[in-house]
């Protein structure tokens, strides 16, 4: 109302001076564009003015409350995402702990298994091979005694039985290549039916080692 009230005022006065101009200007409206023009466009500024400040109002209020709601709604987000990215990496923690924890369980289980079966593996198959190599050196030490048993039998038996009737050791007048000085024996050996020639002999001498003796031994010069 109070920008309307100077519009219909001034509108009044143009239409009065108007009328009046009518008898001495031919060309009333001339006063239009170049008087009246002003006088409406600062009437209606009034009005514009009025419409701008609402605009600018409406825009201040729209511009305040949305950045009001834009700080509320990006702190409550941050807010609430910062509480989810750290339940994430709580949960993530948790998760990586109770898994190097039971995996190194398992791990040490595993690890104590395969040093008892080392173990086993090493110790059990060492007690028959024990009792195979004691049974082997006892088996070795009865046939080695019955060998030695059997040797010493052997040579105390039948080599003492073959020293008694072993010859002596035969001399040089017993070899046929004396014989053979004559040429009148045709065949080694030969002399046998003829007198023998008279040779030195000297006795034979024993001799004895130890405690066994042994054969007679002869000496000739």
């Amino acid at each position: 109302m109070k920008l309307l009230l100077p519009l219909v005022l001034l509108s009044t006065l143009a239409s009065c001076t108007a009328t009046r101009n009518l008898v001495n200007n031919p060309r009333p409206s001339s006063v239009l564009p170049c008087r009246d023009a002003g006088y409406v466009n600062r009437g209606l500024g009034y009005a514009s003015q009025g419409v701008g400040q609402a605009e600018t109002s409406t825009m201040d209020i729209v511009d305040d409350g949305s950045n009001f709601v834009g700080k509320v709604s990006d702190r409550q987000a941050r807010d609430y995402t910062n509480i989810g990215v750290d339940a994430a990496y709580r949960t993530d923690d948790i998760a990586f702990r109770e898994t190097n924890r039971y995996a190194d369980y398992g791990m040490d289980t595993v690890d104590d298994g395969a040093s008892f079966g080392a173990r086993a593996i090493r110790r059990w198959p060492g007690v028959a091979t024990g009792v195979m190599q004691r049974g082997m050196v006892a088996t070795k030490r009865v046939y080695q005694s019955a060998l030695y048993t059997y040797g010493e039998t052997v040579s105390r038996g039948l080599f003492g039985a073959v020293d008694i009737i072993t010859p002596p050791e035969p001399k040089s007048y017993m070899v046929g290549s004396l014989n053979d000085l004559n040429g009148g024996y045709l065949l080694p050996g030969s002399g046998h039916h003829c007198r023998l020639p008279q040779l030195p002999v000297e006795p034979e001498q024993e001799q004895t080692y130890g405690k066994n003796p042994k054969n007679p031994v002869t000496a000739s010069k």
